[in-house]
């Protein structure tokens, strides 16, 4: 498992105690050491590795990844501007038939009058 833009990595810890055998907790910002605290905390520190750098930087072979996870939306669908790297991470890593989390999103607007 790869968890793009892991944040405090709480979805990394949910993917380890869920059963995956690997995971990577990447994140660019400096929450990368609040998610090292998290994964020690809940004792799967042998399972996920938090790695602080971009995830276009990941060193794993590729096509290589089973399963790719990101809390990417921000507000307004687009507000961290991470779907370029997500994409980007899909191509170059996740597996023929491997699965994205979330794998859609759907705007909705209407026109509304002041």
């Amino acid at each position: 498992v790869v968890d793009v833009g892991a944040g405090s990595g709480i979805l990394s810890v949910w993917s380890a105690q869920a059963g995956a055998s690997k995971v990577w907790a990447v994140e660019f910002t400096d929450m990368a050491k609040h998610a090292v605290q998290l994964v020690r905390t809940n004792g799967v520190a042998s399972t996920v590795t938090v790695v602080k750098g971009a995830v276009e930087e990941l060193a794993l072979p590729p096509k290589s990844v089973d399963v790719m996870i990101s809390e990417w939306m921000g507000y307004f669908l687009l507000r961290e501007s991470m779907l370029d790297s997500l994409i980007r991470a899909r191509d170059r890593l996740l597996k023929p038939g491997g699965v994205m989390m979330p794998s859609s999103a759907t705007m909705y607007w209407a026109p509304i009058d002041c």
